[in-house]
């Protein structure tokens, strides 16, 4: 077995790879935490004024792609207007239809319709 010797006295190497690599561990979750903290500090003020900074959002946003989300925009909200042009057309149609023809009457059964309605059958 490997031994190091120090100081304070007599390490094997599985204690001494224990020690260290608790130190790292520590290390890593210390950078974490730290980076993790900073995150939520820095939304935090947002958070409790109910405001958005888009400044520190961490968005790179080009003016092509801005452009092509503006024209989307415009395209989307013309077929929008378009649909709800035909929608109310179509409803004026139905109404007016609606409005011009008689309710329809049901058929009268009769005859040979109307025995197999009124009898018993027996299979």
């Amino acid at each position: 077995m490997r031994t190091l010797q120090t100081m304070t006295g007599i390490y094997t190497f599985e204690a001494t790879k224990t020690r260290v690599m608790r130190a790292v561990k520590a290390i890593y979750l210390a950078g974490l935490f730290a980076l993790a903290m900073g995150l939520f500090c820095g939304e935090l003020p947002e958070s409790i004024r109910l405001l958005d900074d888009t400044t520190n959002d961490y968005v790179a946003d080009s003016s092509a792609s801005a452009a092509r989300e503006s024209v989307r925009e415009t395209k989307f909200a013309h077929e929008q207007a378009a649909s709800q042009q035909r929608s109310a057309n179509r409803k004026e149609q139905f109404r007016q239809v609606a409005l011009t023809s008689e309710p329809a009457k049901p058929a009268r059964i009769s005859g040979k319709e109307l025995l197999p309605l009124l009898s018993i059958r027996r299979t």
